[in-house]
């Protein structure tokens, strides 16, 4: 419960503080200039790290136990701030930024005690030396920091990389019962999801040094914490699976550039996310595939955190094998995404394909298909809702009454915004989750025939956003990570800790609300049937509330 209210104050925190961290940017003297090494054309104020960093902290002040790793966590995060925002004013030496790093290390380090203990094939209960084990401490905080630090380089792609790993950490601590770690990643993951709001691309912001450096440190503290304290038989291997492809671009840069024998603190343009804007791929495209590449990783650790080292050190080595040999051998061979090609040359298919685009087929009897489908899945889940707890009945009984307030005097006024998909997402997951889909599950064909609908409602999402001219439903980075811990984190869960169907819940709760978005975005000059229809629903609950 905690974990849940220290995310949505640090969350809510950085949301209300960005607009006007965004405003005296300039005044502070903290705007990204582009240059030739940058992918942005504009000034673009840089921060939005500052905010993230306020959010998490008044989380942690409010809801954490002031224990010493915490309060030696919290000063080490404030010293990071004031040294990266200084950085982001002025363009520090790198030793200073080095010496701003080693002071919040040697906080947690020699402060809060906090180093790396336990080394892979060393044994179980092998611990290391104090005279190796705190410079190896320092040494591994300061890779990670940096390594997160250098990867900040498109819109949303340090912070969303940073949020799959922290939300992993955030899942094996859950499953530990360690609540102190939990709400140190909940906090985090708030301050994170904060500032994507405005990192998104195109962005109205950068975290800047300051907090590319908080999310390293942050994350670095946490590995740590999750490998070394709250589980000693956990393989020390996942805390390479959890940080795993930041590591790897930074050990490819740092080589490279000592290969050709330049300063390996020298800005340029070998990292992975630049090689892939090379490829011809654009930036959304980039962002997405180092997103996949880390879910990829951060699964890999929940799901082998309790095999030998060796399984898990071959598998870290053979996945960053694939990655580089992939990228290299595409970049060698001349490959590029979105080649020109003559449409001469297109198969039936492609030509098929093209003339569907143009005639509307493939998505006008989609978008039809969603707008009759999504509505008659909820109906069908309602009318099955057996068993809402008195509080959750007051809750929809509210929700209700002020969907119908606002049926009444909005009408086809206004335009659909915040408060309509409120209400929407709320009767989503009340309705999927009181549904009583055991009743469904005894009749087989009936509950086979849902499943078939909501693939064909996925299926069909996928066609409208793909092939619709000018769809004003659009998909971003930031949907990537709501799918990611939608669907990947309660399927987790329901594997490893719950008999309930959570993630059959959330992946269709999750399929539902594109659904909702897609008319709303096509069906926006039929306000008064959308909010008819959300009404209506809420209505079926209030009925069984009332009479059952």
């Amino acid at each position: 419960m905690l974990a849940t209210v220290g995310f949505i104050v640090s969350m809510f925190v950085t949301m209300v503080l960005t607009p006007p961290l965004i405003r005296i940017a300039v005044a502070l003297g903290v705007v990204d200039i582009p240059d030739a090494r940058k992918v942005h054309a504009t000034h673009i104020p840089r921060i939005g790290g500052v905010a993230m960093i306020i959010g998490t902290l008044v989380s942690l002040i409010l809801w954490a136990p002031y224990t010493p790793q915490v309060l030696w966590f919290v000063a080490g995060v404030t010293n990071i701030a004031a040294f990266g925002f200084w950085d982001d004013r002025v363009a520090l030496d790198y030793r200073i930024k080095f010496l701003g790093q080693l002071l919040s290390i040697a906080c947690v380090v020699f402060g809060a005690g906090l180093q790396i203990k336990f080394l892979p094939f060393l044994g179980n209960g092998a611990e290391l030396p104090d005279w190796f084990s705190l410079p190896f401490s320092v040494f591994a905080l300061l890779g990670i920091i940096n390594a997160i630090n250098l990867s900040d380089g498109l819109d949303g792609l340090a912070g969303g990389a940073s949020f799959i790993s922290i939300a992993s950490m955030a899942l094996l601590a859950y499953l530990l019962s360690d609540s102190t770690l939990l709400l140190l990643c909940a906090a985090t993951l708030g301050g994170i999801v904060g500032f994507l709001r405005f990192n998104t691309h195109p962005a109205q912001i950068f975290m800047g040094d300051a907090g590319s450096q908080f999310l390293g440190f942050t994350a670095g503290v946490l590995v740590i914490m999750l490998t070394q304290y709250s589980s000693q038989v956990m393989s020390p291997f996942v805390a390479l699976l959890l940080l795993g492809l930041p590591i790897l671009d930074t050990i490819l840069v740092m080589g490279q550039r000592l290969a050709e024998g330049r300063s390996p603190f020298k800005p340029d343009k070998t990292h992975i996310h630049h090689r892939l804007l090379q490829l011809n791929f654009d930036h959304y495209e980039a962002v997405v595939i180092i997103y996949l590449l880390q879910s990829v990783m951060v699964i890999s650790a929940v799901l082998l955190r309790f095999e030998q080292d060796w399984i898990n050190g071959l598998w870290f080595v053979g996945f960053c094998g694939v990655v580089v040999l992939a990228i290299t051998k595409a970049s060698r061979s001349g490959w590029r995404a979105h080649s020109l090609r003559n449409p001469a040359d297109d198969g039936v298919l492609q030509r098929w394909l093209a003339a569907s685009q143009e005639s509307g087929l493939l998505y006008r009897r989609p978008l039809l298909f969603v707008s009759l489908a999504v509505p008659a899945l909820l109906i069908v889940r309602a009318l099955q809702v057996t068993g809402i707890p008195t509080d959750t009945s007051l809750v929809l009984l509210g929700m209700w009454a002020i969907g119908f307030i606002a049926l009444v005097c909005l009408r086809g006024k206004h335009p659909v915004g915040l408060l309509d998909r409120l209400l929407a997402c709320t009767t989503i997951i009340a309705t999927l989750y009181y549904g009583s889909t055991a009743s469904l599950r005894e009749f087989a064909g009936v509950f086979s025939a849902e499943n078939l609908l909501y693939g064909c409602v996925t299926a069909s999402i996928v066609l409208i956003y793909r092939f619709a001219p000018k769809s004003p439903f659009r998909i971003t980075t930031m949907d990537f990570l709501v799918v990611f811990a939608v669907m990947v984190i309660p399927n987790v869960m329901s594997l490893m800790a719950f008999r309930e169907h959570l993630g059959e819940i959330a992946a269709k709760s999750l399929v539902l609300y594109y659904g909702v978005e897609v008319l709303i975005a096509h069906f926006e000059h039929r306000r008064f049937l959308l909010r008819a229809v959300s009404t209506c629903l809420q209505g079926i609950l209030v009925m069984h509330i009332l009479y059952f």
